[in-house]
């Protein structure tokens, strides 16, 4: 990827109240959930496509080199680390777009599903349990490392 230029990133429209409530109780900033979900949606082998569902959500810009080298592992690992695949910065925010999406989804399946209720049809975390969130997901996080 040559991060050449700067970009909107896209997160499904469902999951903005979710991004925001997350921010600054799990993470700091949009781009460090949307790693996170990315990965987990990478590990788990279920990119998502947004679809009509994508909606600008934080700049490219922000995501640091450590992330950008991840996702240009990722892409080159599922195209046989063929470095063309990495050519078009489109394509490959596209791709990451669906890991994250899909990531999110699982987390929200598999990890969060205790501390989430649903109003209006959207995602909002739980104030009664919040505190325990972010030991939840780093549990799941050193669980799913350990089991390699």
């Amino acid at each position: 990827m040559k991060m050449d230029e700067r970009r909107r990133i896209r997160t499904s429209k469902h999951h903005g109240r979710l991004y925001t409530e997350l921010k600054g109780t799990l993470v700091q900033e949009f781009h460090e959930l949307f790693f996170l979900s990315a990965c987990v949606g990478y590990r788990n082998e279920c990119p998502t496509p947004l679809g009509k569902l994508g909606e600008e959500r934080f700049w490219s810009d922000t995501i640091t080199l450590e992330e950008w080298s991840a996702y240009n592992a990722m892409i080159l690992a599922r195209n046989d680390m063929n470095f063309n695949s990495l050519q078009d910065d489109k394509t490959v925010i596209a791709k990451i777009e669906e890991y994250a999406h899909g990531g999110m989804l699982y987390l929200i399946e598999n990890v969060l599903n205790g501390f989430l209720v649903e109003k209006d049809g959207e995602f909002i975390v739980d104030k009664t349990v919040v505190k325990d969130l972010p030991r939840r997901v780093m549990q799941y996080v050193f669980e799913t490392a350990a089991n390699g």
